[in-house]
C-alpha cells in the first residue's frame, strides 16, 4: 500500500486507491477543499481511508464484476457476524513521535498507517496479490534488506523501502516528517531501513467488531476489518472483486518526483460499514442530505448518494459507504443506483453486544 496510500493522504492524490475515501472527500469537502493532506487523528476518516490500501491500483477488471455476472446466478454475500481478524505485521523497532496506529487486517489487506500528527508518520504494507515486485526501478536505489534485494527512495521529506519478505510477500514502507515541500529532515533513509530490518509477518494482534450486516448485494465478500482511534473507530471492508492481479502494472508519481509501479487489483465494487464512537470523529451531519430514519435514527446523505451516515447508533455513528473501480471514478454512480443499497445495508446492520 503504503507510499501510494500515503500519497493520497499527505497530498491529495486525485488518484485516490481506496474505496472508502468516499468518506475522506466529504471531510474534505466540508473543510472547503482543503486537499486531504494528513489526517491530524487516527480516527475514522484516516480509517476508511486506510480501508482498501494496497500496494496496489484497485480496478474492476471487465465491465461487470462477480456480483453482476450474465453467465450465471451472483454468488452470494458474507454477511453475518465476523470472526475476529488476524493481523500479521510486526515492528521489531520503530522511532519515536508515532501516535495511534490504524491497522487493516484481513484476506486482502495487511497494514498498519501511524498518520501525522505534527510529527512523523509512517505507512506500512504487505501485499497479499501474490505481486513479484517493481520491474520499473527507475529512480529507487538497490538495496539489501534482511538479506533480501529491494529497493530505497529518498525525498526532503519521506522515505521509502520497497522488499520481499521470506515468505515472498512484498513489503511497501513510507516514513516522513511533514508533507511535500516542508522543511527537509536529516536522516530519513536510515530510519526508514531500520524500520524495515525488523519488520515481519509474526502474528501480533487480532481485529473484532461489535456489528454485521445481515444483508449485502450479491457477490461481496470480507476484504479486511480495520480498527484506529485506540477503538474508538472500527470497520468492516467488503469487495465483489476476484483480488487476483490483472493487466499490467501501473506507474504513478508524486509531486516531488517518486515513480512507484503497482500492480492492478481487481477489487470490482466495494461496501464499508463503519462506526465511530468518539465525537471528534464524526462527519458533521448537519453538512448532509437528511433522509428517513434508519433504525429508528437520524440518517443523512453524503456525497452524490455514496455514503450514508446514521446518528446516534450505540453510542456512536454508523456510516456505510460505496466505492467503485478506479476506470469508474470518472463516472460517480447516480444518487438513484446507490442510495436503496445503502439505506438497505444500514437497516440490516446488526449491534452484537
Amino acid at each position: 500500500m503504503n507510499a501510494r496510500l500515503t500519497r493520497a493522504l499527505a497530498e491529495g492524490e486525485r488518484y485516490t486507491p481506496d474505496a472508502d475515501a468516499v468518506m475522506a472527500g466529504v471531510r474534505a469537502g466540508i473543510a472547503r477543499n482543503r486537499r486531504r493532506r494528513r489526517y491530524a487523528s487516527a480516527g475514522v476518516a484516516a480509517l476508511t481511508v486506510l480501508a482498501m490500501g494496497s500496494a496496489a491500483a484497485l480496478v474492476g477488471g471487465s465491465e461487470q464484476s462477480p456480483s453482476r455476472s450474465a453467465e450465471g446466478p451472483a454468488p452470494n454475500a458474507q454477511t453475518g457476524p465476523v470472526p475476529p481478524q488476524e493481523c500479521r505485521l510486526s515492528f521489531g523497532w520503530l522511532p519515536e513521535g508515532l501516535v495511534e496506529p490504524i491497522r487493516s487486517c484481513g484476506p486482502r489487506t495487511q497494514s498498519v498507517l501511524y498518520p501525522m500528527d505534527g510529527g512523523p508518520y509512517l505507512n506500512v504494507s504487505i501485499d497479499q496479490s501474490g505481486w513479484q515486485g517493481p520491474r520499473n526501478t527507475r529512480g529507487w536505489k538497490r538495496v539489501t534488506v534482511n538479506g533480501a534485494g529491494g529497493y530505497v527512495a529518498a525525498r526532503p521529506t519521506r522515505a521509502f523501502v520497497r522488499f520481499p519478505l521470506p515468505s515472498g510477500r512484498w513489503v511497501d514502507i513510507e516514513y516522513g516528517i511533514g508533507t511535500p515541500g516542508a522543511k527537509a529532515t536529516a536522516g530519513l533513509e536510515a530510519t526508514v531501513r531500520r524500520i524495515a530490518e525488523e519488520i515481519s509477518e509474526t502474528p501480533t494482534d487480532s481485529i473484532s467488531v461489535p456489528f454485521a450486516p445481515t444483508y449485502l448485494p450479491p457477490g461481496q465478500h470480507l476484504a479486511d476489518v480495520g480498527r484506529g482511534g485506540g477503538g474508538t473507530s472500527l470497520r468492516l471492508n467488503y469487495q465483489d472483486g476476484s483480488g487476483r492481479i490483472i493487466g499490467e502494472p501501473m506507474a504513478l508519481g508524486t509531486e516531488d518526483g517518486v515513480t512507484s509501479e503497482y500492480p492492478q487489483i481487481d477489487a470490482g465494487v466495494g461496501f464499508s460499514i463503519s462506526w465511530a464512537s468518539d465525537p471528534a470523529h464524526a462527519i458533521p451531519v448537519d453538512q448532509g442530505e437528511r433522509i428517513a430514519d434508519i433504525q429508528g435514527r437520524p440518517a443523512y446523505l453524503f456525497n452524490r448518494g455514496q455514503m450514508v451516515v446514521v446518528d446516534g447508533f450505540h453510542g456512536g455513528q454508523l456510516n456505510v459507504s460505496t466505492s467503485y473501480p478506479a476506470p469508474r471514478q470518472q463516472r460517480p454512480p447516480s444518487l438513484g443506483h446507490s442510495r436503496p443499497e445503502l439505506v438497505r445495508i444500514a437497516e440490516g446492520v446488526d449491534w452484537l453486544r
